[in-house]
């Protein structure tokens, strides 16, 4: 079994308040980890070896949207680009 270390140096989100810094932290720690487990992210992972820096497109959040659930939007556009 491959042990993956996923290391997030930073994260840019503009236009959201710091109150929701936690609730969208949690929901990206959370959706990253269920979808990184799956053996097709695991096999892209195992292909990409190092990335050094990932830019995915622009995410449609819709205005009231928990900061969970923008955490976990922001998580499966980021496997997306690691998938591509």
């Amino acid at each position: 079994m491959k042990r993956v270390v996923l290391h997030i140096d930073r994260l840019v989100l503009r236009g959201f308040d710091r109150a929701d810094q936690a609730g969208i932290a949690e929901g990206l720690r959370a959706e990253l980890g269920r979808l990184l487990a799956t053996p097709q992210a695991a096999q892209a992972l195992v292909a990409q070896r190092s990335v050094a820096r990932l830019k995915v497109a622009p995410l449609p959040i819709a205005p009231g949207a928990q900061a969970t659930a923008v955490g976990e939007q922001t998580a499966q556009s980021i496997v997306r680009g690691i998938s591509s």
